[in-house]
């Protein structure tokens, strides 16, 4: 496939456990590990287990110079991303956020957070000025939602233009966007 030039976007990832079952834990850290060696791209990885901890890690993220996407990696639910014992819906979250991470790209690693109205996910555009949104509609085996995680995260440092990357994304992988419900909206 023909690359264009690199638009270095650095991630800002938020993950929470995926099982109780920490010796052998799940992690999307090799997807990104993946990603730094393969374009050099540029991330951070921190846990949030708690409402606490996802406070104050967004607050740490508000204040990164050129993070450009911030990715959720969590269990989700329609409308919300669930961590140990607490459900967090995409307004609430939206209100942690602010505006602090206007004209980022919000990746919700988490399945079915965007099977939503689209009046609240255009609240949720609108209230962070994220300038995309993206994640899935359905529920996604983990390894398949990593391996597309690791595509979408690597197609988008080669993309200033957003819509561009989306419907060449989802043309380029039709198949798999369509098995897994990934969405995005713009803003």
């Amino acid at each position: 496939m023909a690359r264009a030039k690199n638009y270095a976007k650095h991630i800002a990832c938020l993950e929470s456990f995926w099982s109780y079952d920490v010796e052998t834990r799940l992690s999307v850290t090799p997807v990104l590990e993946l990603l730094g060696k393969r374009n050099g791209t540029r991330w951070i990885i921190l846990n949030s287990n708690t409402l606490d901890e996802l406070k104050f890690n967004l607050e740490i993220y508000k204040r990164i110079k050129g993070g450009n996407i911030l990715y959720l990696a969590f269990h989700g639910y329609p409308g919300g991303i669930r961590m140990p014992d607490l459900k967090i819906d995409i307004e609430t979250l939206a209100s942690l956020m602010g505006r602090k991470f206007r004209n980022w790209i919000i990746y919700f690693d988490s399945c079915s957070t965007l099977k939503v109205e689209k009046g609240r996910i255009s609240d949720f555009l609108t209230h962070t000025e994220a300038s995309m949104l993206i994640g899935f509609e359905r529920n996604v085996d983990w390894l398949e939602g990593a391996a597309i995680d690791l595509l979408v995260l690597d197609w988008l440092q080669h993309y200033r233009n957003m819509g561009r990357f989306w419907n060449r994304f989802k043309r380029v992988y039709k198949d798999l966007v369509g098995n897994t419900g990934l969405k995005a909206f713009l803003k």
